[in-house]
């Protein structure tokens, strides 16, 4: 089922699968205020129903993203600082909302991942990457800084290669990647249904609302979002959820398949 029409975006939902596609292939899916307004437009008119389990995102074209869309970044070069940051925070709010959607999440990346693409990688709860996979953190070479994803990167990947990699530009490749933990596994094109056919099973017989809770709880952690007592936070979020429709549903469904086979 196909949703709203977008310029640089796609999305559609089969069954219980959302996939967004990044489509501006002939600008190698680089980034602009408009990619950002539709990715944000489409995040945020999620509901999590039940219905779907997991995202997907992929991208047209040879490369998965080329980063922010230089040309875009130097017509609004003459903007003052408060106005760049208004635009800033809007690819901080992409980012944000792919990692807080309430669902699975896998990102499928091939071709050059660089910049702000990688932002959304390490979004991501899930990364395959192609054979032909090549990552860069280019910003520096820019005069710039990777600010907007390096809490999700760093999130990601504690690891120094990475670090290193966002102070030098090196570029390197899905081996490294998936050695520093940025990516989770290289695949070739024609494993990428096998590997979604596999979590749509996983996630079969999973509670959407457990599922979000879960994000709720891990990412909150991940990031120091919690300021109250780490006790409080976790103790009331599980009274919570064992309260919930949901859980009591599942709870008596698992007694009345014990009893039937007693």
């Amino acid at each position: 089922m196909m949703m709203e029409r977008y310029a640089n975006i796609a999305a559609r939902i089969d069954g219980p699968v959302l996939t967004i596609t990044l489509v501006r292939e002939k600008k190698r899916n680089a980034i602009d205020e408009q990619t950002m307004d539709e990715l944000i437009a489409i995040l945020n008119s999620f509901t999590s129903d039940g219905a779907i389990k997991m995202a997907v995102l992929r991208a047209k074209g040879k490369d998965f993203c080329a980063g922010a869309d230089l040309d875009w970044m130097r017509n609004t070069q003459q903007m003052d600082v408060e106005s760049l940051q208004q635009q800033n925070m809007k690819l901080q709010q992409v980012f944000q909302l792919w990692f807080n959607l309430p669902v699975f999440t896998i990102s499928i990346v091939h071709g050059n991942v660089v910049g702000g693409g990688i932002g959304l990688v390490a979004a991501s709860d899930y990364v395959a990457a192609r054979n032909d996979t090549r990552f860069r953190f280019s910003e520096v070479t820019l005069g710039l800084i990777p600010a907007t994803i390096a809490p999700f990167v760093l999130n990601r990947t504690k690891s120094r290669y990475i670090r290193n990699a966002m102070l030098t530009a090196q570029p390197f490749t899905h081996d490294e990647a998936l050695t520093h933990g940025l990516i989770d596994t290289i695949i070739d094109e024609n494993q990428e249904d096998v590997l979604l056919n596999y979590f749509k099973s996983m996630l079969n017989n999973t509670e959407t609302l457990a599922v979000a809770k879960i994000k709720n709880l891990v990412n909150d952690l991940a990031l120091n979002l919690i300021h109250e007592p780490i006790e409080q936070y976790t103790t009331r979020l599980l009274a919570q959820v064992r309260k919930s429709e949901a859980a009591s549903r599942r709870i008596d469904a698992f007694f009345k398949s014990i009893e039937k086979h007693a």
